[in-house]
Order: C-alpha cells, then structure tokens, then sequence
C-alpha cells in the first residue's frame, strides 16, 4: 500500500483559478507602458533639449546640425538626398539650407544640363570648422545620456528599436483576442455606472 506522502507527491496539482475581476474596476491603457507613448515622450524631450542646446552653442538649431552631419558624411548632396536619407521632412531641410547659406556654412551650387535644375550643396569651411567644433561635446551629451548602459545593454536597445520600426507596418494585422501578460494595461476604479443602471 502506498503511503500517502507517495500519493500526494504524484496527484496532479488543481488548476490555477484565474483571478475574478472587480466589479468595481474597469480597465485602460496604461500610458506609462504604452510603447507608442514612451517613445513619443521620450523623442520630444530630447528633441526640446537639443533645441535649446545647438543655437546657445553653435548658433544653430538641431535641425540645421542635422543637415551639415550629413553633409559631411555625404556632400555633395541635393536636396532630395537629404530628407530622403537623414530622416528629415522636406520643407525642413528647405528652410534649414536656406538658413545655412545665409549663415555661410554651406554653399549651393547649380548642376550644369540637369534636367530638374537640381542644385549640389557643399560644406563651406565654416561649416566643415563647426563640426569640427562640436564633436567632442556631441560625444561627451550622448555619453553622459547613456551613463550606466554598457555595449551589450545599448546592443539590445538598437535591437528592440529596430525590431519596434519592423512592426509598425504590422500594428493594424489581426490577431488573437486574449490580452497578453505584458499588455499595457492596468484597472482603476469606474468612473461611471454600468450601462443601463
């Protein structure tokens, strides 16, 4: 005869219960986890801060930094080149190289017997002198930025950036109806009684 130690040990365990739902919560997004929001907090704080950084430094804003980057990786470049590639709305990179040229730090010059009268922009040595200028405090902001993150940490970051850009095409595809664990949701107390109460 088995003792009953031998019998509990190999009696299945009873299913879990899933939790019951308080009648008096109610569920919705919660924003501090809702992947979309954070992002968008995030870029538009860093995006304020570089805005107030680059004209007191180097009298120029974060979108005119932009396009002498990439210039300077680039030049000669278009127009069409830049918003193209650098992540820039059109009207932004034409009002920034206009600003830039009457600033001198770069130099637009007209491509003989093109058909759509395309124009080749240039780093002027100014230009080419204030990035030079900024490098070493671009690199000091961005470390001070990721202060506490080593290489593997930042690898699986641009991993997850990465993976998040792939599926934006994806965020309108069907999918299973239950809610997964890392949902962001939470529950908070109704605000409003139940319909038809």
């Amino acid at each position: 005869m088995k003792s009953r130690t031998a019998t509990s040990r190999t009696k299945a365990p009873a299913p879990r219960r899933a939790p019951q739902e308080d009648a008096r919560s109610e569920l919705v997004i919660d924003f501090e986890r809702y992947v979309p929001t954070v992002l968008s907090s995030l870029v538009a704080k860093l995006r304020a801060n570089a805005n107030a950084f680059f004209p007191q430094a180097y009298g120029v804003s974060l979108a005119e930094w932009r396009v002498l980057s990439f210039l300077r990786e680039h030049e000669p470049a278009s127009a069409y080149d830049i918003w193209t590639n650098a992540q820039l709305d059109k009207a932004v990179v034409s009002r920034e190289t206009t600003s830039l040229k009457n600033k001198g730090l770069i130099e637009l010059t007209p491509v003989r017997g093109s058909a759509r009268n395309r124009t080749e922009i240039r780093l002027t040595a100014d230009g080419v002198a204030l990035l030079d200028r900024s490098l070493d405090e671009i690199l000091r902001r961005h470390s001070n930025l990721t202060a506490g993150l080593d290489a593997k940490a930042l690898d699986a970051f641009f991993r997850v950036v990465d993976h998040i850009e792939q599926r934006i095409s994806h965020m309108a595809d069907q999918s299973g109806d239950s809610v997964p664990a890392h949902a962001p949701v939470k529950r908070i107390a109704k605000r409003r009684p139940p319909s038809g109460a």
